[in-house]
């Protein structure tokens, strides 16, 4: 997990299999290479132990020199203290001899010119243990951070916090880092809430809406200033439409995460101390992880319960709009938003504006075919013939034929506003379309359209060829 601050920091990250990943973070003043691993176990095959290590070796070679290298993760390795490795490992670590991945992971480290830090800071042994077994008592250290010796100084502190409480038999290692994370200012993203079209619906606000647009409009003049024209009646609809029908407010959908939830784990948290400290709480400590993944169950069931409910309200009352979106919403569950991209080597784009040329430039080719190498001649007849403007009920006939529930465009006024307006400010929309039939000419703002990338098929980071088009333009 990356916080909001430091996304933008980030360059790459790539799962390399099931037991390596990386990540890369641009630096203050060099970046940053996280490779997190889960190594075999001391009782795995020699094989798998060689392959992992072989994989690892193969992965670090690939990364920048320049970068500063940190391997982190669950290395299943006790690291001694063996005079022999003591510039490798130090002397301060929880265990007095090295088991076999221990060994393995010195090597790898000896060979690379990195040091584990892990195991250089003087500190008391609960402070350094990583991993609790079953049985309760014994706890090793087989968590650990490498880090290349020529930035080893950037690693300033390692330590276990053991209060932290996720249900694993393993405590969190927290590292502090001298070296400084690049962060970027990041704009708030102001989304609009929508105008409230479902309130036409209701017959009084509908009268409503009616009187106040047709009073604001019946005085609007217009001429063949068409810019200016449109300008006016734009702000006067919005303007009208936000005042009497408001805005769409986004209602948080109700979590199913509740206060049993919430108790039943604060108890867990409470024997997990106390068996920690007496062996003979061990018993209800795991009642307690038994009751909180019952509490967790029961919680859920629950939450899909009340979506129901709500959906069957719904179709009896008619909304068979509302109905469907409820289904869609808990069919497809949580959805992020994915505001990065990926580039052909497979480094993150962040960067809103670098985002944006890049969607240009792949609807660009998407949508503009190649021009072809033998122009076709066609002979086409002059129609001198001239064509009669349109009559206002052509025009109010093409408003009524309108879908309602659509995106507005860059204007940001639904199409029910136009159709609800009354016969005032429809004659005024067909003034403005008598004289743009005139002057041939239309507002600049008509000449600019929306494209949106809808994912369809693939990686929702990376913008395959337009040839298999990963994205649809919308």
């Amino acid at each position: 997990m990356v916080s909001n601050k430091y996304v933008n920091s980030v360059i790459r990250f790539e799962p390399v299999s099931n037991r390596i990943c990386i990540l890369r973070i641009r630096g203050q003043f060099s970046n940053i290479s996280l490779i997190n691993v889960y190594a075999p176990t001391e009782m795995a095959d020699e094989v798998d132990k060689d392959e992992f290590y072989d994989q690892l070796e193969l992965v670090y070679d690939q990364i920048p020199n320049y970068d500063v290298k940190i391997i982190l993760g669950d290395c299943n390795a006790k690291v001694g203290r063996e005079e022999i490795y003591k510039p490798t490992i130090g002397m301060h670590s929880k265990h007095n001899v090295s088991n076999d991945n221990g060994t393995r992971l010195i090597s790898f480290a000896s060979a690379k010119a990195m040091v584990i830090k892990s195991t250089m800071f003087p500190r008391k042994d609960i402070y350094k243990g990583t991993w609790r077994s079953p049985d309760g008592h014994t706890v090793n250290q087989i968590d650990h951070i490498v880090i290349d010796d020529r930035h080893k100084s950037s690693i300033i502190d390692v330590r276990t916090f053991r209060g932290a409480d996720c249900d694993s038999d393993h405590y969190l290692v927290g590292i502090k880092l001298r070296c400084k994370i690049k962060s970027y200012i990041r704009k708030a993203n102001n989304i609009k809430e929508r105008i409230n079209v479902e309130n036409l619906r209701i017959q009084t606000i509908r009268n409503k809406f009616q009187l106040e647009i047709s009073n604001r409009f019946k005085d609007l003049i217009v001429d063949e200033k068409l810019d200016e024209g449109w300008d006016n009646m734009k702000t006067i609809m919005k303007e009208t439409a936000i005042k009497v029908l408001g805005r769409v407010k986004k209602n948080k959908r109700k979590k199913w995460w509740n206060q049993e939830c919430e108790d039943t784990i604060e108890k867990r948290r409470q024997f997990k101390v106390l068996a920690a400290q007496d062996s003979r709480w061990n018993e209800e400590y795991e009642k307690s992880r038994n009751d909180v993944k019952a509490a967790i169950k029961r919680a859920r069931r629950e939450h899909l319960e009340s979506l129901v409910q709500n959906m069957e309200t719904l179709i009896r009352a008619g909304e068979s709009r509302k109905f469907y979106q409820e289904i869609r919403t808990v069919k497809k569950g949580y959805q992020p938003t994915v505001q990065i991209l990926q580039d052909n080597s497979g480094n993150l784009i962040t960067d809103t504006v670098q985002i944006k040329t890049m969607w240009r430039d792949y609807f660009y080719d998407l949508l503009n075919n190649p021009r072809p190498e033998a122009l076709i001649r066609q002979e086409v007849e002059d129609n001198m013939e001239e064509v009669a403007s349109p009559t206002f009920d052509e025009v109010k006939k093409a408003i009524m034929r309108l879908k309602n529930n659509k995106t507005p465009g860059i204007d940001d006024l639904p199409s029910e506003l136009w159709k609800y307006s009354g016969r005032v400010v429809q004659l005024k929309l067909y003034e403005l379309l008598k004289t743009i039939w005139k002057v041939e000419r239309q507002p600049l703002e008509w000449n600019t359209g929306i494209i949106s990338p809808i994912h369809k098929k693939g990686s929702w980071l990376y913008h395959e060829h337009p040839s298999k088009a990963g994205h649809k333009p919308f």
